[in-house]
């Protein structure tokens, strides 16, 4: 078999033990719009962009952020419909826990839960990886707040903070300047916004919207919308310390 036919199936590993057809899913991921995952002092936040391909939208039209339960969120990066069908898993999974159990499935349960059934479309000739990866944020009494990230390998890893997307280098350069633990959710807000609007900076003729979520102490540990005039106040904000870095530079 030569080396151009070993990505005709995701059961084959190269000869290097390289399974092609995940690296392009991830591939699908690392040039979609960006979503970021943040844990703070007092929460987890879900942030994403969205490009306004036409004026004939909606806004709020193709959601990247869900609800799993009323304590569980998860936010899809990479291709939507993809997302969507790994979303409507976590829903089931998180429903027969219940079920069976009589409380929420954690985040660390959820997650190894539907990192398995992402897993095992990399498995067989039959079908083809996901192109998405997802967020998972959630609250529960024994672990507090959670943060995982499952890739389209199967791969799934708790955070303090992740990103992925086109802007992931950009988030990731913000994350190591500063410690979002020791800032409350709504101190962080300013600082996701910023990111969010640098992920998409070398194409300013562009329009976006935003996205976030969160589950905090001050909102009753909830996964809830947060309120647009907040998102609106923390862009504007985020908008003129762009200004200032680039004045100072």
């Amino acid at each position: 078999m030569s080396g151009s036919m070993y990505d005709l199936s995701v059961a084959t590993y190269s000869q290097e033990g390289r399974i092609y057809q995940v690296e392009y899913a991830t591939k699908a991921v690392e040039n979609s719009e960006t979503v970021i995952g943040v844990r703070c002092k007092d929460g987890v936040i879900l942030g994403a962009e969205k490009q306004k391909f036409s004026r004939l939208l909606e806004d709020n039209t193709n959601k990247r952020i869900y609800n799993i339960d009323l304590q569980t969120g998860m936010a899809l990066c990479g291709k939507l419909p993809d997302g969507r069908n790994i979303l409507q898993r976590a829903k089931a999974e998180s429903s027969q826990y219940q079920d069976m159990y009589a409380i929420p499935a954690s985040a660390h349960v959820l997650s190894d839960r539907v990192a398995q059934y992402v897993h095992a479309y990399t498995m067989y000739s039959g079908v083809r990886p996901f192109g998405s990866a997802t967020f998972i944020a959630s609250y529960n009494t024994f672990d507090g707040y959670e943060l995982y990230m499952i890739e389209p390998s199967g791969n799934k890893y708790a955070y303090h903070a992740c990103t992925h997307g086109k802007g992931r280098a950009v988030c990731k350069s913000e994350f190591e300047r500063r410690n979002f633990k020791d800032l409350t959710c709504q101190e962080a807000l300013v600082y996701i916004a910023k990111m969010l609007i640098l992920a998409h900076e070398e194409f300013k003729e562009k329009k976006y919207e935003y996205e976030m979520t969160w589950i905090t102490d001050n909102n009753g540990r909830k996964h809830q919308s947060v309120p647009q005039d907040l998102i609106n106040n923390a862009v504007q904000q985020a908008e003129q310390l762009i200004e200032q870095d680039q004045i100072g530079e």
